[in-house]
C-alpha cells in the first residue's frame, strides 16, 4: 500500500493545499507512488482569539475553492490544480488512514494529539519536520489584523499570502528529507516500509 502523508492548516485553502500539490508533484517526478492529501483544523487557541475579537468563522467554513493566490503560486511551478478542488475538514478517516500528519501550527499538533492519542506518534508540526528554529511568520496568529477582514487577510491579501507561501515553501523543502524518511522511503525515493 502506498504511504500517505496529510498536511493540515487552518482552513485548507493556502498552506496545506500548497504542500499537498507541491509534494505530490515532487514525488511523482521522482517516480514515487504516494498519497498526499490536505485538510483543515481550527485550533482552540485561534478560535478563542477570534471569538474574543468578535470575528465569526465564515460559513461555509470548508468546501471552498483554493485561494487564487495559492493556485497561482502552484501554476508558476507548472503544477495544475483541478478546477473543482474544494477544501475539507480533517476527518477521523484521514487521521487513521495517514502514515504521517504534518500541521502548519504547533498548537494544531498539540490539540490533535490530545484528541487522537493513539495517532500522536505520527503527528508532527512542520517546524519539527523541517528542524527550523526561530520565528516562523506563518505560525503567528498576531501577524494578521484582528478585524472583520481577517479571513481576507489570511487567504487573499497578496502581500501576506505571498510572504506566507514563500516561507512555507522554504520550510517544506527543508522538511522533505525527514518526510520521506518517516514514510520509509530510501534516498532514491522508493518505499522500504510503512510504520
Amino acid at each position: 500500500m502506498n504511504p500517505h502523508v496529510a498536511f493540515v492548516c487552518v482552513r485548507n485553502r493556502v498552506r496545506s493545499t500548497f504542500a499537498e500539490f507541491y509534494l505530490a508533484d515532487l514525488l511523482r517526478k521522482r517516480g514515487v507512488e504516494a498519497t498526499v492529501s490536505s485538510a483543515g483544523f481550527v485550533p482552540r487557541a485561534l478560535k478563542d482569539q477570534l471569538a474574543g475579537a468578535d470575528i465569526p468563522l465564515p460559513q461555509p467554513f470548508f468546501n471552498r475553492p483554493m485561494s487564487e493566490l495559492t493556485r497561482a503560486a502552484l501554476a508558476e511551478k507548472g503544477i495544475r490544480v483541478p478546477e473543482d478542488w474544494r477544501s475539507k475538514e480533517l476527518s477521523l478517516d484521514t487521521v487513521h488512514g495517514a502514515d504521517l500528519i504534518i500541521t502548519a501550527i504547533a498548537a494544531q499538533k498539540e490539540e490533535l494529539c490530545d484528541l487522537y492519542q493513539e495517532a500522536c506518534r505520527k503527528i508532527f508540526s512542520i517546524r519539527e519536520m523541517s528542524e527550523r528554529r526561530g520565528y516562523l511568520f506563518f505560525e503567528d496568529f498576531s501577524a494578521l489584523p484582528l478585524d472583520q477582514n481577517y479571513w481576507y487577510h489570511a487567504e487573499e491579501d497578496p502581500k501576506y499570502v505571498s510572504r506566507t507561501l514563500r516561507e512555507w515553501e522554504n520550510t517544506l523543502v527543508r522538511a522533505i528529507p525527514n518526510i520521506t524518511e518517516r514514510l520509509g522511503m530510501r534516498k532514491n525515493g522508493s518505499v522500504t516500509s510503512n510504520e
